[in-house]
């Protein structure tokens, strides 16, 4: 039997409009109705046409999720605990998502504003985007619905959602100040990215800054494990090493570790996001938390409420961090 609005319409004695309401996620219908609505197309096993619903609302309820192209995609950490809180939201308000890798390093000037007209998408998320993007001005200049996730900038339309990356920097140089710290390097990441960026200006906002214990690991753990050399050969070698991400500071620790230099009592480390694998590192990682998966319901939500006209832009959404004291430092 086919199953339409209308038989759902008689069956919760509503009009036909209000399940169009409920279907789209537009317009006013009070709670229980929606509720009954909702009740009855699961009893009667409805399933809308995707392409009628879009056509007679003219909305997709597609997000296009815009993500760095790379071999490595799913063992990244971040991305995909953001993506899993995307998914919990676009799942509890009938959204589909679908994943745009870009090849950032040859990418066409155009290329999210041809997504744009491709009229798939009701609005977009750029993850990890790049501060030389020339794409995100012309998407942030285009109007479409659109939030940045881990790129801070102010401006009359970007929207973005990020992480308090300087204060939880702050927090951690501060943590260790107190432990008697007070040489410390730092393991920066990839300059293209704010977050990058703000962390490192948390550390030149530290008592602890010094400009040539700055090293450059580019949020690499190989690259990291390599720069660390340079800190061994070092005369005057410091107490303690930040690291803007955990995968950094995991390849510090086991160059520290081949050579013999104990970890905390030698050296302290301490990096930046909570993945879980720090927890059950030996010794355990001490680090600065993000919450990935919330930065990553938070960025959908806004974004929903921008394409549902609920919010103006700009939205600017910073989320807390928070210490996680362990055995490096």
């Amino acid at each position: 039997m086919n199953i339409t609005i209308t038989d759902i319409a008689e069956k919760a004695k509503v009009s036909r409009m209000t399940v169009s309401r409920v279907l789209s996620g537009s317009g006013y219908v009070a709670k229980e109705t929606a509720e009954k609505i909702n009740k009855i197309m699961k009893e009667l096993d409805y399933h809308p046409n995707l392409i009628a619903r879009s056509l007679s609302s003219q909305k997709t309820k597609t997000i296009g999720i815009i993500i760095p192209k790379t071999e490595k995609l799913f063992f990244d950490n971040y991305l995909t605990q953001v993506l899993s809180g995307i998914s919990d939201i676009s799942q509890e308000r009938d959204y589909n998502i679908m994943l745009l890798p870009v090849n950032r390093s040859g990418q066409q000037k155009t290329s999210y504003l041809n997504l744009i007209r491709s009229k798939l998408f009701d609005g977009l998320i750029v993850l990890k985007a790049q501060i030389d993007d020339p794409s995100i001005n012309e998407l942030v200049d285009s109007g479409f619905p659109s939030v940045i996730v881990n790129h801070r900038k102010y401006s009359d339309k970007l929207n973005f959602v990020d992480s308090e990356n300087i204060k939880g920097t702050e927090s951690a140089l501060e943590y260790l100040y107190k432990k008697g710290h007070k040489k410390v390097a730092f393991f920066a990441g990839s300059l293209n990215e704010t977050n990058a960026k703000d962390r490192l200006q948390g550390y030149k906002n530290s008592l602890q800054y010094n400009s040539d214990y700055v090293f450059y690991g580019e949020f690499n753990k190989g690259v990291a494990f390599k720069e660390a050399d340079k800190i061994i050969k070092l005369k005057s070698k410091p107490t303690a090493i930040f690291c803007s991400d955990d995968y950094m500071a995991l390849g510090v620790m086991d160059r520290l570790k081949e050579n013999k230099i104990n970890i905390p009592d030698d050296i302290a480390v301490m990096g930046f996001d909570n993945i879980e694998i720090g927890e059950f590192y030996r010794p355990a990682l001490t680090t600065v938390k993000q919450s990935m998966f919330e930065i990553g319901k938070t960025s959908l939500e806004a974004l929903l409420d921008l394409i549902n006209k609920q919010k103006k832009s700009p939205i600017r959404i910073m989320v807390k961090t928070q210490l996680v004291i362990r055995d490096s430092a």
